[in-house]
């Protein structure tokens, strides 16, 4: 491993130091505390194993046709799945397809964006047959949007945007930024002033999901006693809590509250297949998880880490692979970046994307050696 590439990973030891060490005084129980430092491990675990791994193959195309393939197989099983055990009858279509076909597969933007790196750069597809390629990238956009996910959605656009070099801030990059937001300005706009039912069917279940997007995140006011609104701003509610819980004292926006403390509902809450739990040990929002956990000084550290992968595609370089790579590992970040908002970003352990980092963190390395 080279210096760069541990230089960035030691941030993510660092914040579980510090995490370690604020538990010292806030004395969390040693199941919260043991629980807490195996989460907070495993993201660095899985990028230094797919760091590993891809320096075992190391052979970028041998990497890239797994990845691919391993989505495509993702999506065939997908949708046979979507075919076989959906009740296209159900009265609320979309959250029951969601329900039991899966909320999200991260594999399958991935393998999508490396087939549209391919079609810019034939030189990085790893297809001998074009009627190969499209009949892959048919399925996985099939497979896609089944799964009417709003996080895929956007990640794939940051992910394409990303790998195909137009995310920097250039003179071209400023020009897709200013479109993409224009596209979601005017889609706002549309959703804000069409008459959409929470309560409909089918796709305007999923607009109405997609209206309420940035107040379920952001939104400061709750009506306790209205349980559906509660709901539709329930990650907002998760971070508000977390905020109270830091304001006890403020030292805890120092270091944090540590490895094992738990955030407090205020109620015990129908959100575990085991029943109401009041206190969580875990947030949708990656940022106030972070905060809470570690404090101003790790949430400055967790985004250093993030952006210090994005800036991996300004690097000036003459090497094709480097620069590719490079756009894919700040691409990866872009993700991360956003998905730190809705569904912890990094420390999403269902998600492979921390593996995927750790292919990439390589592949850019090997890269630069090479040269």
């Amino acid at each position: 491993m080279t210096k760069r590439d541990f230089e960035v990973i030691s941030t993510l030891i660092l914040i579980i130091c510090i995490g370690i060490f604020t538990a010292i005084f806030n004395k969390p129980s040693a199941y919260n505390f043991i629980r807490d430092l195996l989460y907070f491990s495993k993201p660095l675990l899985l990028i230094l194993l797919g760091y590993f791994i891809a320096r075992l193959i190391n052979d970028w195309k041998l990497i890239f046709k797994a990845l691919i393939y391993l989505g495509v197989g993702y999506a065939v099983f997908h949708i046979f799945h979507f075919v076989i055990f959906t009740d296209f009858n159900h009265p609320h279509i979309i959250s029951h397809i969601r329900g039991v076909n899966g909320l999200s597969n991260i594999v399958e933007i991935f393998s999508i964006a490396l087939i549209i790196l391919g079609n810019k750069h034939p030189e990085y597809t790893v297809f001998s047959k074009k009627s190969t390629k499209y009949l892959c990238l048919s399925v996985l956009v099939i497979s896609f949007t089944l799964y009417f996910s709003r996080t895929m959605f956007l990640g794939l656009v940051l992910l394409v945007l990303g790998v195909l070099n137009y995310l920097k801030l250039n003179k071209k990059g400023v020009k897709y930024l200013v479109i993409l937001s224009l596209s979601v300005i005017a889609l706002y706009t549309y959703l804000h002033t069409a008459d959409i039912d929470r309560k409909g069917d089918g796709i305007e279940n999923f607009l109405y999901k997609l209206k309420i997007a940035p107040s379920e995140i952001f939104s400061p006011k709750f009506d306790m006693k209205n349980h559906a609104d509660l709901w539709d701003h329930w990650r907002a509610y998760e971070a508000y809590c977390a905020l109270q819980g830091l304001n006890e004292t403020p030292l805890n926006y120092i270091g944090g509250k540590g490895l094992g403390a738990m955030v407090d509902l205020k109620f015990a809450a129908p959100i575990s297949s085991e029943g109401s739990i009041r206190y969580i040990p875990i947030l949708h929002n990656g940022y106030i998880f972070i905060l809470y956990k570690t404090g101003v000084i790790g949430l400055l550290i967790y985004v250093y880490f993030l952006f210090s992968l994005y800036f991996q595609a300004y690097r000036k370089t003459d090497s094709l692979d480097t620069k590719n790579f490079g756009n894919l590992l700040s691409a990866t970040s872009l993700y991360l970046i956003f998905s730190s908002l809705i569904i912890t970003g990094l420390y999403n352990l269902q998600e492979e994307t921390a593996m995927i980092l750790g292919v990439f963190l390589y592949l850019k390395s090997n890269s630069n050696r090479k040269k």
